[in-house]
């Protein structure tokens, strides 16, 4: 089978997943194009923690969950998206809201099941609920120094991207990039709010 084929049927699946888990809200898509970079460096990000939270833990730690195998997905967490990353066989990012808190997993597929249906592991999880007010997620779409890159998102307002990562799938990490040489145009910006 080729590699086509193979990301082909893998979005298929993908899609049925999210259909058979029931309902999946998406939020509505703002027209926006970040395309311009800010003068100065992106904030950093504080680096995930590793320790299981108790329940006074900070409502950012979301380590509990790397290494969560699902379906079936744990109670109380809804889906914004879902994707595939592409060129990056078996890699996925899913935006997840877990009540007022929103964090972006990142997933590898590790099995398919009989039916066709994609078992996914999370492999890290970057919480965005302490990023600043107004920002919109770009998930895909862009480019650096003018070469598509699909591991790459941002976050940013008014074109202005005002945090950059990388979905490293080669080490399974987030990483916080610099913004500077960065360009994305994107159909599925969506808002952070």
């Amino acid at each position: 089978m080729n590699k086509q084929m193979k990301n082909f049927l893998l979005v298929v699946m993908v899609a049925m997943l999210l259909a058979a888990c029931g309902q999946v809200e998406t939020a509505p898509v703002p027209e926006v194009v970040v395309t311009e970079v800010p003068t100065s460096a992106p904030e950093p990000v504080e680096d995930i923690p590793t320790a299981v939270p108790s329940d006074d833990a900070d409502p950012e730690d979301f380590s509990q969950y790397i290494g969560l195998v699902y379906p079936p997905s744990p109670e109380g967490l809804t889906k914004g998206f879902s994707m595939v990353i592409f060129g990056k066989d078996s890699y996925g990012l899913s935006l997840i809201i877990d009540g007022a808190n929103k964090m972006l997993w990142l997933e590898k597929v590790v099995e398919y099941g009989a039916d066709g249906s994609v078992i996914w592991e999370v492999k890290d999880v970057l919480g965005l609920s302490n990023l600043e007010a107004g920002l919109t997620l770009i998930p895909d779409g862009c480019f650096l120094n003018g070469t598509p890159d699909s591991e790459i998102f941002v976050a940013g307002r008014n074109g202005v991207i005002v945090n950059a990562w990388r979905a490293n799938t080669a080490l399974g990490k987030f990483e916080v990039i610099p913004a500077d040489g960065i360009h994305c145009d994107s159909d599925k910006a969506t808002p952070l709010e």
